[in-house]
């Protein structure tokens, strides 16, 4: 493929990954309305079912953020967290065999040890720079130009020399 094609590839992938991310929110924060007019107080004290759903829902809530924030942030930690959600929620939530629930923990423990273990924060560093909704190509794109215009101006000290000259 051709560099300028690859690269029009790439933003319009870029920009596709942002209005998904965009329309999750939406979603989310439409469910989180919805979550919080549907509080009903007795019935979620004198019915378990309608608790569990309750908790379904907000735990669903949950994870739809931290899926979006790891869309946005581009870090393996919140790959993690959402991977760590999602584990708790299933357990939670649904009703498993002993076998399963011991399953879930063990996914859960491995989870924890990835990320106290193995995670190298260093890995990350080169994706957060100012302006952290803009996909990555973009904010390399600014830090290039930013690079490229550092570059060309004069230093300070050549200058002064100049002008003592």
């Amino acid at each position: 493929m051709k560099p300028n094609l690859h690269s029009k590839l790439y933003r319009l992938v870029g920009c596709l990954e942002v209005l998904v991310g965009i329309c999750i929110l939406v979603a989310v924060a439409a469910a989180t309305f919805g979550l919080v007019a549907d509080i009903h107080v007795p019935r979620l004290v004198s019915s378990p079912d309608s608790l569990q759903a309750y908790l379904t829902t907000a735990m669903t809530i949950i994870i739809g953020v931290e899926f979006v924030k790891m869309i946005f942030s581009y870090n393996i930690n919140t790959v993690i967290e959402v991977l760590l959600l999602a584990v708790a929620r299933q357990m939670v939530v649904t009703h498993t065999s002993p076998l399963e629930n011991l399953i879930t923990i063990l996914s859960v423990t491995l989870l924890f040890a990835i990320r106290k273990f193995l995670y190298v924060p260093q890995l990350d560093q080169d994706m957060h720079v100012e302006g952290g909704l803009l996909p990555r190509f973009w904010r390399r794109a600014a830090r290039a130009e930013a690079g490229r215009a550092q570059a060309t101006e004069p230093r300070k000290e050549e200058s002064d020399n100049y002008a003592a000259q």
